[in-house]
């Protein structure tokens, strides 16, 4: 047996709580050095280039951003005007974002639309907008605190700060998120932030998802910033957003129509080749919602009626066979997946994701769900089972 004296103990545990403490405060400490670095000018700009590794496609997509802000400290909202352009790969101006005191205006240069958007759901976007987000969490008391040593990024010396946003076990797979800032030790400036994810949340398979902002070209103080350019552009016209109507889905007793789809590896399917048993289709697209929500349920239903005449398939009308096939695999699938079912979403009038018909024995619409909810297995088990008996 081990013993211990209490009186050594505590004073060793409240010294640990301390050190904890003011490791979390050193490090809010300097993300607040580096907002009231950056507040302190009349205005600044920079350049930014964001990589993001999507979570249910694996794939990367690349955006430039050049921004430019003013100061307007009597700004609730923010505190600045701003104009943010995205550049493609193209080098061309896909859209931009310009906030002028009282409007957020998003600009699609290629129609030359505008229309007026919530400041709240773009502010988190904003280089301000994260570092006081990772402060905020820093400041949390449940936060865990990781030791990183200072470090070289892009060829910077910067210092290395890890936020935890969340840390948990569900289902016993570990899900995280956490927030890596990168600040340039000689000039003070945010070098790069970068966002990881881990969710176990969707189906059999695990999400990931990797964000990573780098900065660059800062330039404050500037006397030739034109704060015109951050309001309402001329020759601009406001996007005219038409009510959407759902298209009535084919009636059951509707013969349905016939289509050929391949899967990402080339197998062919008909509905033809389906008579004579109980099919279900699942119109969906990878990153949906409530297509992702789905994923358990599908497969759950797949492994009931494996051996009973039962055919399931889910098509897709926009996702790529590379993305369809890392999509299945990662999340273990074991239904089917069709793709470039452009032709098959319109002649079924699917306007909304996920949209479920149940086809009879005979090739003849019998029900349809749109959407997916808490009860959707159970109704989709009772409408293929009163098939099945028919």
């Amino acid at each position: 047996m081990i013993y211990y004296n209490k009186k050594l103990v505590m004073p060793f545990i409240c010294i640990v709580f301390v050190l904890h403490n003011i490791d979390v405060d050193a490090q809010a400490s300097l993300v607040q050095r580096t907002i009231d670095k950056i507040e302190s000018y009349k205005n600044f700009s920079y350049q930014s280039i964001n990589k993001t590794k999507e979570y249910y496609t694996n794939d990367t997509i690349t955006e430039q951003n050049n921004a430019v802000f003013a100061k307007v400290p009597d700004d609730k909202n923010s505190g600045y005007l701003f104009n943010i352009e995205t550049i493609n790969e193209n080098n061309k101006v896909t859209y931009t974002d310009l906030y002028n005191g009282q409007n957020l205006i998003h600009i699609i240069p290629r129609d030359s639309t505008y229309s007026i958007q919530k400041f709240n759901e773009f502010n988190k976007g904003t280089l301000l907008s994260s570092l006081n987000w990772i402060k905020s969490r820093l400041e949390k008391t449940t936060s865990e605190i990781i030791k990183t040593p200072d470090t070289t990024i892009n060829g910077v010396d910067s210092y290395h700060l890890i936020a935890t946003i969340s840390d948990t076990i569900i289902n016993k797979e570990r899900n995280y998120t956490f927030a890596h800032l990168f600040i340039d030790k000689l000039s003070g400036m945010p070098d790069c932030i970068i966002v990881q994810a881990r969710y176990s949340t969707f189906g059999d398979g695990i999400s990931t998802y990797y964000s990573e902002t780098r900065y660059f070209d800062y330039k404050v103080n500037q006397d030739n910033i034109d704060i015109t350019s951050m309001n309402f552009p001329q020759g601009f016209r406001p996007l005219k957003e038409q009510p959407r109507q759902q298209s009535a889905l084919l009636s059951p007793g509707t013969v349905a129509p016939d289509f050929t789809l391949y899967t990402p590896d080339g197998k062919k399917m008909t509905l033809t080749q389906m008579k004579g048993k109980v099919v279900m289709l699942d119109f969906f697209f990878i990153g949906c919602g409530n297509c992702m929500e789905s994923l358990k349920s599908l497969n759950d239903l797949h492994e009931k009626y494996k051996n009973q005449s039962v055919a399931m398939s889910s098509m897709t009308f926009r996702d790529s066979k590379k993305s369809t096939t890392w999509f299945k695999k990662n999340y273990n699938i074991t239904y089917p997946i069709y793709i470039d079912a452009a032709d098959v979403v319109k002649s079924y009038n699917v306007e909304e994701f996920p949209t479920f018909y149940f086809i009879d024995k005979e090739g003849k619409i019998a029900n349809a769900i749109i959407g997916y909810d808490d009860h959707f297995e159970q109704k989709a088990s009772s409408i293929m089972d009163n098939l099945l008996n028919k």
